[in-house]
């Protein structure tokens, strides 16, 4: 299987893994695009831990089951690679490099002439401008073996994985999808979740510049039903996302551009409390989860969790 981001494929089945649940997005895609069903399964505590498969064997029962449960049986999925594992830069080659040999010399210099921060990961690319007399690339990376786990848990329960993807462009899609973004724009996509904030700032549609941060508290979860108490305890996450924001305009854009709007988005049990707290902080707009009416008519509005399962399914729209 590639680790293909770009890649179009046929409308399939979308799963997205994370510690707490395995999560379910198939949609009909279209102008506007239509959620045909969601589902979610529970997992017990330390089955994933932060991204990574604990309990293989549990997982693969709970796999199992909701293969029977939701109607999966051997059917093509993509998923989602752990939020924490991926890599995102800019970086620049020599032009002279054919297009179709650019992988070829990503696979020779990763490790050499370019520096992750793990071994063997698997990537995608894509090409950009030329630059200083030198092709533009913007480099995707995750750790093989973290992605491969995965891949071969849905393999053995007879799903066929056909591509892996990244929440940042799952969100990027949706908000695309909801005619929210605008590629003139640099758009920051502030995605909490209960341990981890994910930061990702897109500029033409394209995602160039990526930071995970690691939530406080215990577990990562402000546990208190006091507004103040969950902003307090949240106040270095919001002055790192401040130094982000003056790192992009400053020392990476000279002072000729800046982030000039913000999506809130994720699962954080206090995420309207954040929202409402960053709106009032930033001097740009925030924009939070749209409100959209469920699928299913018991339910009044389509629940933020699922988003990103949703913009995988989306995986064609960029």
């Amino acid at each position: 299987m590639d680790f293909t981001l770009f890649k179009q494929t046929n409308r399939i089945a979308n799963l997205v893994f994370t510690d707490e649940a395995i999560r379910l997005a198939e949609v009909k895609q279209g102008n506007p695009f239509q959620v045909v069903n969601l589902e979610e399964k529970l997992l017990p505590a330390g089955v994933i831990s932060d991204g990574k498969i604990q309990d293989r064997e549990t997982l693969e029962m709970i796999l199992e089951e909701i293969i029977a449960l939701w109607g999966l049986k051997k059917r093509k999925v993509r998923f989602v690679a752990p939020d924490m594992y991926i890599v995102i830069r800019k970086m620049l080659i020599p032009s002279d490099i054919a297009e179709d040999e650019v992988r070829n010399y990503l696979f020779l210099e990763i490790g050499n002439s370019i520096h992750l921060p793990f071994e063997d990961p698997l990537f995608d690319y894509l090409l950009l401008e030329e630059k200083e007399g030198k092709q533009e690339i913007l480099l995707f990376a995750s750790p093989e073996e973290v992605v491969l786990s995965y891949q071969e848990i849905l393999e053995d329960v007879k799903l066929q994985p056909i591509a892996a993807d990244i929440s940042p462009l799952c969100l990027y899609r949706f908000y695309h999808g909801m005619q929210m973004t605008n590629g003139q724009n640099h758009e920051m996509i502030l995605h909490f979740d209960k341990k981890l904030l994910t930061l990702t700032i897109f500029n033409h549609h394209r995602p160039i510049f990526l930071r995970p941060l690691s939530l406080q508290g215990e577990n990562g979860v402000i546990v208190t039903e006091q507004e103040e108490s969950v902003l307090f305890s949240l106040e270095d996450t919001f002055k790192e996302v401040e130094k982000v924001m003056n790192f992009y305009r400053y020392t990476l854009n000279k002072d000729e551009a800046s982030v000039n709007k913000v999506f809130v988005i994720g699962d954080h049990p206090h995420l309207s409390e954040i929202f409402d707290h960053l709106n009032d902080r930033f001097d740009v707009r925030v924009e939070s989860m749209p409100i959209i009416e469920s699928y299913n008519k018991d339910d009044a509005l389509l629940d933020p969790k699922f988003v990103v399962a949703i913009g995988l399914g989306l995986k064609e729209v960029i």
